[in-house]
């Protein structure tokens, strides 16, 4: 019997896809989620080109995460992504106010911590020169990190549970 994909899975599938093959991801995900992808869109000029790229990347391991699990994900719409962005903003301007940017703090007060972990690991890695040093250039990555994740959560599509007559 074979284990359940891990997310593990889906950043090793992500890493080795072809150029191909992520043209033909990346075409999917335009297709899936027009919304997020105009919203990472519009990121472009605030990150570097290499960052940039990363994150679309960071958003199609999330998609092949969600896919390997066979947990399906409705179309994430403008409402999703406002407040989505309007709570983690939040919540990490409540962090500020408290500490500088504590990995671990940041880890513990976002929306899935071991996601996050998995994608912030996962972008340090395929990022050329690793994470900025730059505290605010890592903080907008992180935050981006955890809308985009926040948004595959609002957008999960669970069946409602038969209700008992």
């Amino acid at each position: 019997m074979a284990a359940a994909p891990t997310f593990e899975h889906a950043v090793h599938r992500v890493r080795t896809w072809t150029n191909e093959e992520y043209g033909q991801n990346l075409s999917a995900f335009m297709d899936e989620q027009p919304a997020l992808f105009g919203f990472l869109l519009n990121l472009s000029e605030e990150f570097e080109d290499d960052e940039h790229e990363q994150l679309v990347r960071s958003a199609l391991l999330l998609r092949e995460g969600f896919r390997l699990a066979a947990i399906a994900v409705k179309p994430v719409d403008n409402l999703i992504i406002e407040d989505v962005t309007t709570g983690v903003v939040e919540a990490f301007e409540q962090l500020e106010s408290i500490e500088a940017l504590d990995p671990e703090a940041v880890v513990s007060l976002s929306r899935s911590p071991f996601v996050f972990t998995e994608v912030r690991n996962f972008l340090h890695q395929e990022l050329r020169r690793g994470l900025p040093d730059e505290y605010l250039q890592q903080h907008n990555l992180m935050i981006v990190i955890d809308i985009l994740i926040g948004c595959f959560e609002e957008a999960l599509d669970i069946p409602e549970a038969p209700r008992a007559s």
